[in-house]
């Protein structure tokens, strides 16, 4: 798709951090056949846009946790990824997740990370984590990818009274990236995502069970995944 044109992923060497060995098959990488990509941020909200979604999502899903929301979400994981995979703090997270968890990265130099998503041969990233994230869930073939806890506004992050003031994440500003959001909202590829909340929602909408649904039938996932996500549900 041309969203993510120019987008390789490539494999992490820790021992020779300067190879970037490419993986050739992005779509044969996804770890299911869930047509549903929920991406967690660290919004003060993120709690109360998962509820959200729990309640109204119809089906089973995979989960892709941005930074920190990983020490939030109660349940297993699919993808875990990081803007600043450089540092300690996040590469102790990615190496503390099991191997089953696909942890994504621009970065050179990431202990602990598996996949380096390269751009069309240049180097660094110039968007936000969640402008990666719904790239790369494009790119392995997730159908509906929703937003939790990316408001892209100034409401700041759930841990901003647990981390030291010089913590490259505290006071951060999300509304000077709202222009890319904006970007994406006017083109075609947006019909494949949602956002729970905030600025996100007004440009992209918020996700209905029968936004889903209507995924689901275009490729035939509906009758088994909507019928066990309903098991599952009553089961807990």
């Amino acid at each position: 798709m041309g969203f993510t044109k120019g987008l390789v992923p490539s494999r992490v060497v820790p021992e020779k951090w300067w190879e970037t060995p490419i993986l050739e098959d992005p779509i044969g990488m996804k770890p299911s056949d869930n047509e549903v990509l929920l991406i967690v941020g660290d919004s003060a909200g993120v709690l109360a846009d998962l509820e959200k979604f729990i309640a109204l999502c119809p089906c089973k899903f995979d989960t892709m946790c941005i930074n920190y929301s990983v020490n939030l979400v109660p349940w297993e994981i699919q993808h875990f990824i990081a803007g600043d995979s450089h540092m300690a703090d996040m590469q102790k997270l990615a190496q503390r997740l099991p191997n089953s968890c696909l942890k994504h990265c621009w970065n050179p130099q990431s202990i602990g990370f598996n996949i380096r998503w390269l751009r069309n041969g240049r180097t660094g990233w110039n968007g936000t984590t969640a402008n990666l994230g719904i790239k790369i869930g494009i790119a392995l073939g997730y159908t509906r990818i929703v937003l939790a806890g990316i408001p892209m506004d100034d409401s700041g992050n759930w841990y901003k009274n647990l981390i030291p003031d010089n913590d490259v994440k505290q006071g951060k500003i999300h509304t000077n990236h709202l222009w890319k959001w904006g970007e994406i909202a006017s083109r075609p590829i947006a019909r494949l995502m949602r956002s729970m909340s905030g600025n996100t929602a007004n440009l992209l909408g918020e996700p209905t069970a029968e936004w889903i649904e209507e995924a689901l039938k275009l490729t035939g996932y509906a009758e088994k995944g909507v019928k066990k996500w309903d098991q599952q549900k009553e089961a807990n």
